[in-house]
């Protein structure tokens, strides 16, 4: 590494209870020993993360008013325990719905404590779905999609059309006919078009097992290249075994 410039690295975490993860991501940064000024990374996975998509309101246009909206999109949707969480969306363009998310605002005050205590530079802390989309986005055909995020424990859904998003849902992995959920959330979408392809990526600690559909179910899955997480504190919970359609 260039002593001209400052390392950076990728740390992922998937706290299930903030304070022993923490502790361990403590114990992690002293074990390794980062050099001053090493700018580092943090992707928050598994439930620690919550997504909302925030509808366009014509009445509710300049960023404070948008980012209020996404506020309300999360309490309405989890109460009064989502005032204590920090609320970030992507920069909307005029018109659009976006996606946001949530993330524990505890989590971000102690992560930046911890980093800023041994000189290190925590440039961003960012959603595991969002990652690991912004990464694969160079494998994905332009038009309507699920992306499908698999990571320990959890699955992500995200249904993307070519200029929004369109729907988001975290759910437990283990038991999950994927097909099935992605028939079930097409016909409460309404949607009248043809099935679109399903993108799949996943965490290279994630369970190989990986979730097919028959061609009669209309889905075409596409696996995309395994995400690199190996720099992962907290516990990693295999996924179990997908339910295939016959």
């Amino acid at each position: 590494m260039s002593r001209w410039f400052p390392e950076r690295t990728v740390l992922w975490l998937r706290p299930q209870k903030t304070d022993p993860m923490l502790a361990e991501f403590e114990r992690e940064l002293d074990r390794r020993a980062f050099g001053r000024g090493t700018r580092l990374t943090c992707v928050v996975a598994g439930d620690a993360a919550r997504y909302r998509i925030v509808p366009w309101n014509d009445e509710l246009v300049s960023p404070p008013q948008r980012q209020a909206l996404s506020v309300n999109c999360f309490t309405e949707a989890y109460g009064d325990v989502a005032r204590d969480w920090t609320v970030r969306q992507h920069t909307a363009r005029h018109g659009v719905a976006t996606l946001a998310c949530a993330l524990d605002t505890s989590l971000l005050d102690r992560l930046a404590a911890l980093t800023q205590a041994r000189h290190l530079g925590l440039v961003s802390v960012q959603p595991a779905l969002m990652h690991a989309y912004n990464r694969m986005l160079r494998h994905v055909d332009q038009g309507l999609l699920w992306f499908v995020w698999i990571d320990g424990g959890w699955i992500n859904l995200l249904l993307m059309s070519p200029d929004e998003p369109v729907f988001v849902k975290s759910l437990p992995s283990l038991g999950v006919d994927l097909p099935a959920w992605l028939d079930r959330e097409w016909f409460v979408l309404g949607m009248e078009v043809p099935k679109c392809p399903v993108y799949v990526a996943r965490a290279a600690s994630a369970s190989p097992d990986r979730p097919h559909a028959s061609p009669e179910s209309g889905w075409r899955f596409v696996d995309l290249p395994l995400l690199d997480d190996t720099t992962a504190f907290g516990p990693v919970v295999p996924a179990a075994p997908q339910q295939r359609s016959a």
